[in-house]
């Protein structure tokens, strides 16, 4: 009698965005289209040794930061989904296909965008889902009692399409400084302009009595819609004591090209915190 037994496991990684430990690398990780540029390539790279299966998909979404400042994925917004997306008009070929250990595949994403869309910029993610290649049936001890497990990572990749004349920028409307140990975390309320996300540095900077910089931290942020962004600086080594605090807001960004960004006017919020 087969006494065998297959018991299969599935766990789902989603929004992985960093590269850094996917079994699958993906590059570019933002890709800019429009009525001139209406292709892209993006190179797929597998990096364990086992043959990975890799679909692709789009979908509409945008990063929103909750009341405590962490970011999330937001799918489920059909309002600006019809205002915004591209996930229709995009395409992206091959859309399934298995890489070998060391292989790498280049995918072809097209753009055919209406005419008569307004001005601005539209945007999708081109979703990645890989797994290992499941061993073909007879490929284990018929006799024994094996469990599967299936791992299956999801990256994220932005897809932008530009359309007509753009413009960005952001006001800042508000600054939270909080001391929460040896970190300080600081909120920042803001309203953005212009028919194009924010793609630019969030910088903090934090003086002593001199007005020397003593603390410092940047970090990435894409903004589309109003809200607020949380960063964090390490005030570990600072003395009890109260220290000025100034955030700046400006476009660009090093992991993408100049030329790809839509320029904005700096912006700066100051503010004043005490650590005890």
């Amino acid at each position: 009698m087969n006494s065998r037994k297959s018991f299969a496991l599935a766990f789902i990684i989603p929004f992985i965005f960093s590269t850094l430990f996917a079994q699958v690398s993906i590059s570019p990780t933002s890709a800019f289209l429009d009525s001139k540029q209406r292709f892209e390539t993006i190179l797929i790279r597998n990096n364990s040794d086992e043959a990975q299966e890799v679909k692709l998909a789009f979908d509409f979404a945008y990063p929103k930061a909750t009341a405590e400042g962490d970011i999330q994925l937001i799918y489920d917004d059909v309002q600006q989904e019809i205002l915004h997306s591209a996930s229709d008009w995009l395409r992206g070929f091959p859309k399934n296909f298995v890489l070998e250990p060391g292989g790498r595949q280049v995918v072809r994403v097209t753009a055919k965008a209406p005419r008569d869309i307004e001005p601005g910029v539209y945007w999708s993610r081109l979703v990645t889902t890989t797994s290992a290649v499941a061993p073909e049936i007879g490929a284990t001890d018929p006799t024994s009692i094996s469990t599967q497990i299936t791992m299956q990572f999801r990256q994220v990749t932005s897809i932008f399409y530009k359309s007509g004349e753009l413009t960005t920028g952001l006001e800042l409307t508000g600054i939270r400084p909080l001391v929460d140990g040896k970190q300080l975390k600081v909120f920042v309320d803001y309203t953005k302009n212009g028919n194009a996300p924010f793609l630019g540095t969030m910088r903090a900077e934090v003086y002593d009595a001199a007005g020397k910089i003593i603390a410092d931290r940047d970090m990435y942020v894409s903004i589309y819609y109003d809200g607020l962004r949380r960063i964090n600086v390490d005030v570990s080594d600072l003395a009890p004591g109260t220290y000025d605090l100034k955030i700046k807001m400006k476009s660009g960004r090093s992991d993408i090209p100049d030329n790809k960004v839509v320029p904005a006017e700096e912006q700066t919020i100051k503010g004043i915190f005490t650590k005890i």
